[in-house]
């Protein structure tokens, strides 16, 4: 998966040769707090909505304006994961797309990106999650997915997190099923602490009993 293989929002640039007013309407029109600056497919910099408030005259050009060429930006070449720590770590929620002879391909937003990583780690299928506290010393991945298996599950994805304050690591994993009785056991004989689980067949059972118990209430 690349950021290439992402919709990209498209007509979304400006030109030095338009008006700071032309701009901020297309800063309105499509919500975004910053604009790409372009000549041609050549990608410039950008300009955010307080450069444009902040000129003396609307109907001067955005090349009056200071360009931003800090490198906030992703090449198309590169993971979904990589776009993930640009917005994060400087709190964009849109993030300009290159190719590798520095053209601009389109604007990412983070409603995409949340869109793709959900697909990357397999969000929307039904199955359970459980977050388990292991060891550092003691972590195997492929001891965790033996038990999974055994249990005739699939992990569909996995992530970790350390814990330096108990020198543990928090394992979070999300399976094919939802009835995950067995493997819950299976993980407790290992001494594995399961902190938590989700969307169990236990869950379920019990928002339906919920539903009924509503639907009784109703009707009398």
């Amino acid at each position: 998966m690349y950021i290439a293989n992402i919709p990209l929002s498209q007509n979304t640039t400006i030109k030095q040769t338009d008006t700071i007013a032309f701009a901020l309407d297309r800063m309105e029109d499509f919500q975004f707090h910053l604009l790409p600056v372009v000549d041609g497919d050549n990608y410039l910099g950008y300009i955010t909505q307080n450069d444009l408030l902040n000129a003396l005259d609307d109907q001067f050009t955005v090349a009056t304006i200071h360009l931003r060429t800090d490198p906030i930006y992703v090449m198309a070449s590169q993971h979904p994961y990589d776009a993930i720590r640009l917005m994060t770590a400087y709190h964009m929620d849109i993030l300009p797309v290159l190719d590798e002879h520095n053209n601009f391909r389109g604007l990412l937003t983070s409603l995409e990106l949340i869109k793709t990583i959900s697909v990357l780690q397999s969000l929307n299928d039904v199955g359970a999650i459980i977050v388990l506290e292991i060891g550092a010393h003691d972590f195997s991945l492929s001891k965790i997915a033996h038990l999974v298996e055994v249990e005739n599950c699939q992990i569909l994805n996995c992530s970790t997190q350390a814990v330096l304050e108990n020198a543990t690591i928090q394992v979070t994993i999300k399976v094919d099923q939802s009835n995950i009785a067995n493997l819950l056991s299976s993980f407790a004989r290992q001494n594995y602490k399961v902190m938590a689980s989700f969307n169990t067949l236990q869950e379920f059972d019990d928002l339906e009993d919920r539903y009924k118990q509503l639907m009784n209430y109703i009707n009398i």
